[in-house]
């Protein structure tokens, strides 16, 4: 009865940290949600158990420390999945994040470390919720978006620069650039990051002015 209730302790636990983390991640619509985080951590705590339990049954020639290893490496494959590019922006890696964390907690929770899985579910999802404030109001992330600018152009030394010096009047960072030639043309393909309350129409009206460029695209 003592083993079962200490089971049960473990399991259950696993369930409450790895959905603390999951409800964060559901909230904001994210690919990995509660039951992927729940499922996590709770699988992750069933495989530590079984392995102890391996163990206790047969001796040393079963290390535990395997089970644990493997679930690391297993737990990289499911994050991996989560991880989306989108053009020159990668998505999903703070999701992925948390599940390798819910799979440490689980596991956590599988060898009876409870404080230590308190306190990293603790401060994985204060994480979450205040340092993406922080990280909001310190570097604008939430006041900026990602869009794609296509511009034909003469081929001509430092169409570019002029370019650069246009976009940073309206507050444009640029973050990579492509290049296509095209006989006498260049097509210049910017990866820009842009306020949220830029008029794109007014950036194209004053880029398509200069007779040096030839077309404007914005995505």
């Amino acid at each position: 009865m003592g083993d079962f209730l200490n089971i049960l302790l473990k399991i259950l636990l696993a369930f409450v940290f790895g959905g603390l983390i999951g409800f964060e991640r559901e909230r904001r619509n994210r690919p990995a949600g509660l039951r992927t985080h729940i499922l996590v951590s709770v699988g992750s705590a069933s495989f530590t158990i079984s392995s102890i339990y391996f163990y206790k049954l047969f001796g040393t020639a079963n290390d535990p420390g395997r089970v644990a290893a493997n679930i690391v490496v297993g737990i990289g494959f499911l994050g991996a999945g989560t991880i989306i590019k989108e053009g020159f922006s990668v998505k999903g890696l703070t999701t992925a994040a948390t599940i390798w964390v819910s799979a440490a907690i689980g596991l956590s929770c599988g060898l009876g470390l409870y404080l230590l899985a308190f306190l990293v579910s603790l401060l994985t999802f204060l994480t979450l919720i205040l340092l993406r404030n922080f990280e909001i109001e310190t570097f604008g992330k939430k006041d900026r978006k990602k869009r794609i600018l296509m511009v034909k152009v003469t081929d001509k030394p430092g169409q570019l620069g002029k370019i650069g010096t246009i976009l940073g009047e309206y507050g444009i960072n640029i973050e990579n650039v492509k290049f296509e030639r095209e006989e006498t043309y260049l097509n210049i393909i910017l990866y820009i990051s842009v306020p949220k309350d830029l008029k794109i129409d007014e950036l194209v009206g004053n880029l398509s002015e200069e007779n040096w460029i030839l077309e404007v695209n914005v995505e």
